[in-house]
Parts: structure tokens; sequence; C-alpha cells
């Protein structure tokens, strides 16, 4: 079995990058296809054969993809994947929609449709520059057109949560099955006694909600350690009392050290899955977050954390005010992220790609 990988692009760390490693793990002579190779990231996935697109060079000189958007559909159609008999592709945005030789079977591993076309209408004005967004406001309908049209030629969608699951099906009419993603429990354990403090962990960007997090700790006057890089970094630090630290992007020792330490994680964002609060709980903290979207399958109340209803900052300062993190055992914080296993997550995975292939399901969808 010839087989090729596909990934959006290699423009940051998250839980979709941790996914495509895996994979590459799995299948490690696969070449990787992608849009772009962060100047940044290159030490890191040296050895590996990854192949980009011609906007490559272009992103070098100007490394801002959501710049180039408009040109993201051409270059994703020009993808040769010749020769191939199965492409297993990684996608929260474009990748899904390459285009496959007949006989060839494409089995995406889907994060979340694409979230400003489809399921965050304020994500559009995150992810497309002001400069841009009278140009690309008459296209978005347009590449709602495509991207539908390409999940209608994926030959079998992997969910990442039910939550997605539930998403492919309203947005693309398509069926998929449920494989979480997963936590490497073997990394990620106790690494020191609690301490005195909160701690937010993520990208910071405006749909996450850490403004009101911010807010609150600011009018509480306990001590909260910030984690993360994002475009809503610079605003957050400006609103920020001293009680609140941040410590931009930093080496996954030292992260967990930051889990581990913690009173506990407050996660008050929407998340397709959300690998944090997987690993809070197997450095030995619970998560106090928002009660919608994969929360509702990574966190278990009473047990491995609780959650919140809406954003009602009062509801969620008392939860901080009456927080007791011997509540939750360190036994069953691991017991929890142990069933998220990396083992299992690359068994199911093959054992799909295995069973798609050799029944013959590998037949184009027109």
């Amino acid at each position: 079995m010839n087989l090729a990988l596909a990934h959006d692009s290699f423009t940051q760390q998250g839980g979709a990058e941790r996914v495509v490693e895996a994979l590459h793990e799995m299948y490690p002579d696969a070449p990787v296809y992608a849009l772009v190779l962060d100047k940044k990231l290159r030490e890191k996935y040296r050895g590996w054969d990854i192949r980009t697109s011609w906007l490559q060079p272009l992103y070098d000189l100007f490394p801002k993809l959501r710049y180039f958007l408009p040109f993201i559909p051409f270059a994703v159609s020009l993808f040769n994947f010749e020769g191939y008999d199965v492409v297993v592709s990684s996608s929260s945005s474009w990748i899904k929609n390459i285009k496959v030789p007949k006989g060839c079977v494409h089995i995406n591993y889907c994060h979340t449709p694409t979230r400003f076309l489809w399921v965050d209408k304020n994500y559009f004005g995150q992810e497309v520059p002001k400069i841009l967004r009278p140009i690309a406001r008459p296209i978005i309908n347009l590449m709602k057109k495509w991207d539908y049209k390409g999940a209608q030629r994926v030959t079998f969608f992997i969910a990442n949560s039910k939550e997605v699951q539930k998403r492919i099906k309203q947005y693309y009419g398509r069926d998929s099955e449920v494989v979480y993603p997963f936590v490497d429990t073997k990394f990620w354990k106790p690494t020191m006694a609690k301490q005195d403090y909160f701690l937010i962990v993520g990208r910071l960007q405006a749909h996450k909600h850490n403004d009101r997090i911010i807010e609150i700790f600011n009018e509480l006057g306990l001590p909260l350690h910030v984690v993360g890089t994002g475009r809503q970094e610079k605003y957050l630090r400006s609103i920020a009392k001293d009680n609140i630290k941040f410590f931009g992007r930093v080496p996954d020792e030292q992260l967990r050290d930051e889990y581990s330490g913690a009173k506990g994680l407050v996660f008050p964002q929407l998340e397709d899955f959300g690998l944090v609060p997987l690993e809070a709980a197997a450095c030995g903290t619970a998560t106090l977050g928002l009660a919608a979207g994969g929360n509702l399958e990574t966190i278990a109340p009473g047990v491995t954390g609780e959650l919140f209803e809406g954003n009602d900052g009062n509801i969620i300062k008392n939860m901080i005010l009456q927080w007791d993190p011997q509540k939750y055992t360190a036994e069953n914080l691991r017991c929890h992220a142990e069933k998220f296993g990396k083992e299992r997550f690359k068994r199911q995975v093959s054992n799909l790609i295995n069973s798609i292939f050799s029944h013959g399901e590998h037949l184009n969808r027109e």
C-alpha cells in the first residue's frame, strides 16, 4: 500500500500537529504534503519528506498565511497524488479539498469543518486581515461551495469528536466515525506539588474568551499564569493586573510543570475537542471549563473538573472562589487521561485505514 499524508500547513504547534506527528510515526516513509512549512519549525521536522505548495517562497518572504487566502484553493488543486493508493489528510481547513486519482482512497481526519466558513462567523474577522476583507467577503460563498464540493470527494471522514461528527453531518452531509485524538501520558505526568495559581493554556485569540477570565482574575486578585501566544496577546497583557503573569510559548517540559503546579486549569472556550484538559488531567490538575463542544467529552464533572454554562462572569467567579483542588484525586485524573492514549489512537486509525482499503471502498466519490 503506497500511502501519503497531507496537512493544512506547518505554521504553529497545536493538537492538529501532534496528530500528524503520530500519523508520521505510523507511516515514517510517507511524504507529507502541506501548503507551507514555517522556518521556525524546519529543524523540528528535519528528516521528514515535507512537500509544500508554490506558496512556500511567498510565505518565506511574508510569513502570514492568511494574507494568501484567495490563492489557497489554486495551491491545493496543484498537489499531485498520482501513484498513491491511500492519502490520509489531517485538516481543519483546506487540505481535505485535494483531488486524488481514481482508485485512490482519501481518508480525512477532520478536526473541524473550516471554521470561519461554517462554524463561527466571528472567526472571519480574526482570520481575514482587514485589508483583505472587502475582497474576501464577496468570495466567501464561492469558497463555501468549493469547500463543500471538496468534502464530497473525500472517501471516508474520521471526526476527532462527537461535536465535530455533528458538524461534518450538518455542513457537508457526510457520515463519519469518531476517533479521539490522544494525550501522551508517558510525557504528561505530575512533576511538582501544587502551587497557589490558576492556569490558562492555549492560543490567545478572541474566540477563546480569555479576556473574560483576565477580567475575573483582575477583580479577584488571585494569581493566574497564562501560557501561549496569539493575536490577542498584546491586548490581554494591556488589561491584566500584576497578579497575572504571561509566559508566552514555552517548551513542553515547562508547560508540564505549569500544569502540575496549578490549582486548576481555566478553559472558557468552545473547542472541537481540546487536548488541553486531558494534558492537565494527566499532570494531576482538574479543569474548570465551558459546558459545550469537546469539553463535554474530555471533562468529567466531579471527577476531572467542573463545567459552567454560558460565560456569566459571576458564575465563573463563584466557581473559582469555591475551587478545591483536593476534590480531584491524581488517580482519577490520570485514569481519565489514559483513556485517550496514543497507542489507542494509532490502533484505531490503522484499523480504519486497512479496513477501508481492503474492503474495496477505494473508489472515488463523484
